[in-house]
C-alpha cells in the first residue's frame, strides 16, 4: 500500500449540486462546480474549470480554460478556451482566447476572442 496518494496531496475542488454559495472565491487545481454560486470566481492557475449540468452560476468568472455544461449568467474572462456543451446555457459576456460552441447550446452573449 505504499502507492496510496493521500487527499492532502491532491489539488482539486468539487462543489456538489446541493451547495449554494455566495461571495468571492479563488480556486486552484481542477475545479468542478455542480451547485449554485453567485459572486466572483478566480482560478489562480491554468487548471480547467468545469460548470457541471446541475450548476447555476451568476457573476464574474476569471479563469484559463472553461467547460460549460450548466447555466451561466454574467461575465467570463478566459485566457484560454471556453467550450459550451449542448446542455450549457449562457447569458452575458465572453472574453476569451478561443471559443467552441457545440450544437444545442443556448447562448445570448456579447463575445470577443483573440484566437491563437
Amino acid at each position: 500500500m505504499d502507492n496510496i496518494i493521500s487527499i492532502e496531496e491532491q489539488n482539486f475542488t468539487l462543489i456538489g449540486k446541493s451547495c449554494k454559495l455566495n461571495g468571492n472565491f479563488t480556486f486552484s487545481g481542477a475545479t468542478h462546480l455542480a451547485g449554485s454560486l453567485e459572486g466572483e470566481i478566480h482560478v489562480s492557475d491554468e487548471s480547467l474549470l468545469t460548470f457541471e449540468p446541475s450548476s447555476s452560476i451568476k457573476g464574474k468568472v476569471h479563469c484559463f480554460d472553461l467547460k460549460i455544461y450548466g447555466n451561466v449568467e454574467g461575465e467570463i474572462y478566459s485566457k484560454g478556451l471556453v467550450e459550451v456543451y449542448p446542455t450549457g446555457k449562457l447569458s452575458g459576456l465572453i472574453n476569451s482566447k478561443n471559443l467552441i460552441v457545440h450544437p444545442g447550446a443556448v447562448l445570448n452573449f456579447d463575445g470577443h476572442t483573440k484566437g491563437n
